[in-house]
């Protein structure tokens, strides 16, 4: 009975914990409409990881074009506050989520996508 107990609690702990942090996992994912209300504030950090190509041809209102397809991306991100939260936009969401988690794995504490990318926006 006793083991039982044991067993019941360590199962509520291991599944409470592993659900709540899937859920912040994606809480770095912001839909269009909590992204446009952040990226509206002043010294918001902004950056289109698209290509130059698809940035000439439209792009969110004061975002800055840092290519993540190219080989400096990394050392073109260094002028931006890695302590202050940075906002990053692609196409679809596709090259977002790799510069995401090659800005984090560099030392950026707080990475925001816009969900969906550019296209829905």
């Amino acid at each position: 009975m006793k083991r039982a107990l044991i067993l019941t609690l360590l199962l509520t702990i291991f599944t409470t914990s592993y659900s709540c942090g899937q859920q912040k996992d994606k809480e770095y994912l912001l839909n269009k409409d909590s992204f446009e209300k952040v990226i509206e504030q002043k010294n918001t950090q902004l950056v289109d990881v698209r290509t130059p190509k698809e940035f000439k041809e439209g792009t969110i209102d004061n975002a800055e074009n840092v290519d993540f397809l190219s080989e400096d991306f990394l050392d073109n991100m260094q002028k931006y506050n890695k302590e202050e939260p940075i906002y990053i936009f692609c196409k679809s969401g596709k090259r977002s989520a790799k510069a995401r988690q090659a800005l984090l794995d560099n030392g950026f504490k707080a990475v925001y996508e816009l969900d969906g990318g550019y296209t829905i926006w």
